[in-house]
């Protein structure tokens, strides 16, 4: 009988009728330093009734989305084996290859050709692939990445289970390649009842731009492994399904999102959501992973709401670094704009000491004057990307409510309002700032600047981009035509099209704004009437910025699009 069967389970496997049971277990595709064993690590199940090189791992560039490398897994290195199933890797760095690092980049597994089922993996982002196995199939971000991990550690799976379903990611742990990974266990796997009881004191916060989350672990005898979190522009939030997990999803573009938070996590910030606009949260705590998630819906789950902020001012730097300017205090290099890096590609403000070697310098970015004076809880946010320092120099954030042109050092008291913000780690990683008060600066002539020190032993590259300013809703852009150029929009409201008015001579920007602060339009004109069409626009209020190129001064109003 033991041997029909084997026959039988090879038969099966050799016409393709019995599914294999196969994962990418562990990765490894990024260091501090010098890329060094790049590996990934594959588990098959029974994998003597297959041909290995039915098997292949496709490497994916998160740019353009195609496969960038194919190895088939007759080229991998065996490992060892527990039980039934036997470990399979590749060290891509030893032979002569890389993984590249992210934001993002993905991996396939296939088997004949085709992509195994949850198998089309990736790291630091989602990525549709157009071409390979996976074409067409949009992958699974894993949720954790390596940003400046020591050589040695990787990204793995860890539970029990006999399933790819059963296991979660770690963050960067020691690497284990060819071997069972830390807290992994393969074998029969018991799931848990769902959790006794929910979290308790869950509250929203609008800040910003964001949902500042946050609640108290739930208690009892059967704890949860994590929560699900559901958003939604809605309040009517539909309860998640036993047996089938949610992945992560912060975009709430289509009105619902939901993310993924690990037990002991008691806070989290939604990012990315529209100015003035009104969200709905859920939470619901689970047990297990993959098809044996199991949710707690019975009785109320706890809920939440917020409001997020208006748009006071968003400076992105896609056009250059005006309104801002830069000083120079000491050294030749400047702040300058930046084409290539970008928190969404399309520029940035950067600044680096380096020149063939280097250099001391000290130079500030320093913002137009920002009227503070009638805005309520106003937030500055930022992000930052640094890379080829060796933390001795970190850039500074200053305000100042008396600064008026010229030397900073010598001109204006700036306070330094930098204490407790978070700023990137290196390797160019973008990193957002804390929601940074600025309660305390209610003033007309309020400067927000970046200060860059670099010394012969240390010039990193900084980089600044996406500053926001925001209140409390309902101030959105201030409206005070006494501080720049005066100017008149009708009809307002309007349908297809408005005329800006503007009253003297000069050279002006002006500029077409949204709710989220995306700038959608910008001409340039001299003065008199010019006519901006809105056709393709949604309903909804928007906001007309009018830089004067000569003064430096910017005025705002809202127009309503119908």
């Amino acid at each position: 009988m033991r041997k029909l069967a084997t026959f039988i389970a090879a038969f099966l496997a050799a016409t393709g009728l019995m599914a294999q049971n196969a994962w990418i277990n562990e990765i490894h595709y990024d260091n501090t330093g010098t890329d060094a064993d790049e590996f990934i690590e594959v588990i098959i199940e029974n994998a003597g009734t297959y041909d290995l090189a039915d098997f292949a791992i496709d490497l994916y560039n998160g740019n353009d989305g195609k496969s960038y490398s194919q190895k088939l897994l007759s080229e991998y290195t065996v490992g060892a084996t527990s039980g039934n199933f036997t470990f399979y890797y590749l060290n891509y760095t030893a032979a002569g290859g890389s993984i590249q690092n992210g934001a993002p980049d993905g991996l396939c597994l296939s088997y004949q050709g085709n992509p195994m089922t949850g198998q089309f993996l990736s790291y630091e982002g989602t990525l549709t692939a157009v071409d390979g196995p996976a074409s067409g199939l949009t992958s699974v971000d894993i949720g954790v990445s390596e940003v400046n991990s020591p050589v040695g550690q990787s990204l793995q799976l860890s539970g029990t289970g006999s399933q790819y379903g059963a296991f979660v990611w770690q963050p960067p742990a020691t690497a284990t390649m060819g071997q069972l990974n830390n807290g992994q266990v393969l074998g029969t796997y018991t799931p848990d009842p769902e959790p006794s009881n929910y979290p308790t004191l869950f509250t929203a916060e609008g800040v910003g731009l964001s949902a500042l989350l946050s609640w108290t672990d739930a208690t009892g005898t059967q704890l949860p492994v994590a929560y699900l979190i559901k958003a939604s522009t809605s309040s009517t939030i539909a309860a998640p399904v036993d047996g089938t997990p949610e992945a992560d999803d912060n975009d709430l573009s289509d009105g619902t999102g939901s993310w993924n938070v690990a037990l002991g996590d008691q806070s989290m910030t939604w990012d990315g959501l529209n100015a003035s606009s009104h969200y709905y949260f859920k939470i619901f705590p689970y047990t297990n992973y993959g098809s044996y998630i199991n949710y707690k819906t019975d009785g109320t789950a706890p809920s939440a709401d917020a409001t997020t902020q208006a748009v006071v001012e968003l400076y992105n730097f896609n056009d250059g670094l005006s309104p801002w300017t830069q000083f120079s205090v000491t050294g030749d290099q400047t702040w300058v704009h930046d084409t290539i890096h970008g928190v969404d590609g399309s520029g940035c403000a950067k600044m680096s000491g380096y020149s063939a070697t280097n250099l001391a310098n000290e130079d500030w970015l320093i913002s137009p004057v920002i009227d503070l004076s009638e805005t309520p809880s106003p937030k500055l946010r930022f992000y930052s990307g640094e890379n080829y320092g060796n933390g001795s120099n970190p850039m500074m954030i200053l305000i100042s409510t008396d600064y008026n042109n010229g030397n900073p050092t010598s001109n204006g008291t700036w306070t330094d309002i930098s204490q407790g913000v978070t700023l990137s780690a290196g390797a160019w990683a973008w990193t957002p700032s804390e929601y940074i008060d600025l309660s305390d600066y209610n003033q007309s002539n309020v400067h927000i600047a970046f200060k860059y020190t670099s010394t012969v032993d240390d010039a990193p590259t900084w980089e600044v981009d996406d500053v926001l300013i925001s209140a409390n809703s309902g101030v959105g852009i201030h409206e005070a035509a006494h501080q720049g150029p005066a100017f008149e929009l009708y009809p307002n409201p309007c349908r297809n099209w408005f005329f800006i008015n503007i009253k003297e001579y000069g050279s002006y920007d002006v500029s077409l704004i949204d709710a989220s602060g995306r700038k959608i339009e910008s001409k340039k004109t001299t003065e008199g009437a010019t006519r901006i069409d809105v056709k393709s626009l949604n309903p909804g209020v928007y906001f007309v910025k009018v830089h004067d190129n000569k003064t430096g001064s910017t005025s705002a109003s809202r127009i309503v699009v119908r």
